[in-house]
């Protein structure tokens, strides 16, 4: 797995956030949890691709709302055949999406690309793919003419496609991601919004480990190289990951955690 990350700068103190403690967000420590972070994707297999800091977005470092890539739905493992460019709900934010683009583009040379165009808007925050699945959130920052957009691409590789409405934070993502095809971990209120998009989002096939609200950064996990990368300082969930199986890495994130962010908002995952 190629995996695109970008190091937060000196900007990354004034990153949008709707967290009580975001004043606190502090650039030097975030610029170390991520080193940190890094070094645990390489230990995982990786392929990490880094792109330099822009000093001038303070959200440049969560790369992944500004492309989505899929790979053929029968194929879970082989190359990209769709890369999608996001356009970010905040205008602020829409010149973060060029660089991603252009790496993802060079790592996926053969893939087809779409671009979002106004008055769409989708992050990659607000998609989870699992399986044969791909559910999209309507939120804050993913429209629902951003959201129909991608699931149509999506249908064209095979994938049965879900909007789900995100209405109590910021992407889906936030409180549900998947760990494999058929194992997803999320707050109940992340599931909820699953089910907000139909019984066939959710079947009986699909196992939910369901991790407290009092740990809700423990919702955002990154499933690459057979293991899960989580944000330290929850015990209960990272116990419950562990007691299903899972290979659990606990990497320091709490900086991001301050600015709405997770591991999976740190990374770009070009297959």
């Amino acid at each position: 797995m190629r995996v695109i990350v970008r190091a937060p700068g000196p900007a990354f103190r004034r990153a949008i956030s709707t967290q009580p403690d975001r004043n606190r967000i502090d650039p030097a420590r975030a610029a170390a949890q991520h080193e940190a972070f890094v070094r645990a994707l390489r230990a995982t297999g990786c392929e990490v691709v880094e792109l330099p800091p822009d000093p001038r977005l303070p959200d440049a470092t969560f790369v992944s709302d500004a492309v989505v890539a899929l790979p053929a739905a029968a194929d879970p493992d082989g190359a990209t055949e769709l890369l999608v460019v996001a356009r970010p709900a905040i205008p602020s934010r829409r010149p973060e999406v060029r660089s991603v683009a252009a790496r993802a583009r060079a790592l996926a040379p053969n893939a087809r690309t779409t671009s979002v165009a106004a008055p769409a808007t989708l992050e990659g925050g607000d998609v989870i793919v699992f399986g044969d699945r791909i559910a999209i959130g309507v939120s804050d920052r993913t429209n629902a003419a951003g959201a129909a957009g991608l699931a149509a691409d999506a249908r064209s590789l095979g994938y049965r496609a879900f909007l789900c409405p995100v209405g109590d934070r910021l992407h889906l993502a936030t409180a549900v991601t998947a760990i494999g095809a058929r194992r997803l971990v999320g707050t109940a209120a992340g599931f909820s919004s699953l089910e907000g998009a139909g019984d066939a989002a959710l079947t009986d096939d699909v196992e939910r480990i369901v991790v407290p609200d009092s740990e809700w950064p423990a919702a955002n996990v990154l499933a690459v190289g057979g293991a899960c990368l989580m944000a330290a300082g929850h015990p209960r969930s990272a116990t419950m990951l562990r007691e299903a199986g899972e290979a659990v890495l606990e990497v320091a994130l709490d900086e991001f955690t301050r600015a709405d962010g997770g591991p999976t908002c740190l990374v770009a995952l070009i297959p």
